[in-house]
């Protein structure tokens, strides 16, 4: 296993917006983290990344191991050989991610520069032949624009060529479709794809759309409440969802055909980590919370396939 995470526990002052987090990835993999806005996914990508102290934020318990070195508790110099190199994020907005003072062609040098210790000429080699993979027309003259200069999409593949330019086992995709038309959504997803398919990376794609997640990953965990409630292969979760939280979500996706109008909602909202509720955090919002669901918190059981549920009716059938 290239990252195993588990029983993550991340505190944030007195409180655990992320709280017993298990979930695993190997080369060649993509795994889906889904949820809503405020599900916890982002964070657990931080706290990977290393970035929690930045935020005010920690690690309170758990273990995070890539390619078998212990990532909790890591020296931050040690962490920044990693970060960017062998572990890189793209965010879901690339303008946060691009300096819009310095073109783009140098922003990508950067990496290569510092990660692989390459000279200036080697780096821009290097850039124009990510930007041709990532299906940048014209690179040499892409290379020499500022941000503000391209297109939503552009921008997006700029930040995905940065990330690949130190050469990573793992990246860790944080919405990369957010704020995109469809069809640039289509073609960035399919660039992610294969470059898993072509490079045997390890790739976490972090979404809160389930129609990507049947359409990219191989493997889906469900997150709700800053805790996976349900994980397991793409094709078993969506043949046989058995959280509640997790059949809404499925219900969420629109179809072609569908009356006008009947396209399923969830409910209520995700609650912040200072009013999460006692025993199950979904049942609030859950049609078919029983009286155990208020007092004890599900544990996450799988079976001999790997589909993990955290739901006492599951559990206890």
């Amino acid at each position: 296993m290239l990252l195993d995470v588990e029983r993550l526990q991340i505190g944030f002052g007195a409180f655990s917006p992320v709280d017993d987090v298990t979930f695993g990835i190997d080369r060649g993999e993509i795994l889906g983290v889904v949820g809503e806005s405020g599900s916890g996914k982002s964070l657990s990508a931080t706290a990977i990344m290393g970035l929690l102290p930045r935020i005010g934020a920690r690690i309170s318990s758990g273990r995070m191991t890539f390619d078998g070195i212990d990532l909790v508790g890591l020296p931050e110099k040690r962490m920044r050989r990693l970060r960017g190199g062998k572990i890189a994020l793209i965010t879901q907005n690339p303008m946060t991610s691009l300096d819009p003072m310095i073109r783009v062609g140098p922003q990508i040098d950067q990496s290569s520069r510092l990660h692989l210790k390459v000279d200036r000429k080697a780096a821009r080699a290097r850039s124009l032949a990510l930007m041709a993979d990532m299906q940048i027309p014209n690179p040499a003259v892409v290379y020499d624009l500022y941000p503000f200069q391209l297109s939503g999409g552009m921008k997006q593949r700029i930040v995905i060529a940065m990330a690949l330019a130190g050469e990573p086992q793992l990246l860790i995709a944080d919405e990369p479709t957010t704020a995109l038309d469809v069809t640039v959504q289509a073609q960035i997803i399919k660039i992610l794809v294969d470059l898993v398919k072509q490079r045997g990376l390890a790739l976490i794609l972090i979404t809160h759309d389930m129609g990507i997640v049947a359409h990219a990953c191989d493997r889906v965990a469900v997150m709700y409440c800053g805790r996976i409630i349900e994980s397991g292969a793409v094709e078993r979760i969506f043949e046989n969802p058995r959280h509640p939280y997790t059949k809404a979500l499925i219900r969420c996706i629109p179809r072609l055909g569908m009356v006008r109008g009947s396209l399923s909602a969830i409910p209520g909202t995700v609650p912040n980590a200072a009013a999460y509720p006692t025993g199950c955090r979904f049942r609030p919002r859950c049609p078919v919370a029983v009286v155990r669901c208020q007092t004890e918190i599900p544990k996450l059981h799988g079976d001999c396939e790997g589909h993990g549920t955290a739901c006492h009716l599951v559990t206890a059938a």
